[in-house]
């Protein structure tokens, strides 16, 4: 009467883009919602930063690797790529864990857990790309989630 089940999720991490944070030439002034959104600064290393985990890019310089555009630059679009981060990936297990009792002919009783994140990793989300924000880069500003664990009773007749 028992059972056991495991789902498994490993993923590799978001691609994200590293904004500017303002809008130093004008260049979408009137367009509202993300302003500033879209502008993008100069990269300022030969480093291959797709290749590099948060903490990685982090302890390179983080900021300093790239250059915000400011209005004195005459720029309109820095020249740091679109999606040239990324995030860290999720690695996550769920698991489950059930016993079924017969109590009498067509009378079932059902204990179980379910452990949601069992191993209680952190997988954070993508972290602030704005590289004038003090918060550059600061993924554990984010929700990574922890371990839930919910346990049921089930008469089945």
């Amino acid at each position: 009467g028992w059972q056991v089940n495991a789902f498994f999720t490993l993923q590799s991490g978001a691609p994200f883009t590293v904004l500017n944070g303002s809008v130093p030439a004008g260049a979408l002034a009137g367009i509202s919602g993300l302003v500033g959104d879209a502008i993008r600064p100069d990269l300022n290393t030969n480093l291959d930063l797709s290749s590099m985990t948060i903490p990685e890019i982090l302890a390179a310089g983080a900021a300093k690797l790239f250059t915000p555009l400011t209005r004195d630059s005459g720029k309109r679009v820095g020249n740091a790529g679109r999606n040239i981060l990324r995030a860290d990936g999720i690695n996550n297990i769920d698991f489950g864990i059930l016993k079924n009792v017969r109590v009498t002919e067509g009378n079932t009783l059902q204990i179980r857990a379910d452990l949601y994140n069992a191993t209680n990793t952190r997988n954070f989300g993508i972290p602030e790309g704005r590289v004038t924000s003090s918060s550059f880069l600061n993924q554990w500003g984010t929700n990574g989630g922890n371990r839930r664990i919910i346990l049921g009773l089930r008469y089945t007749f």
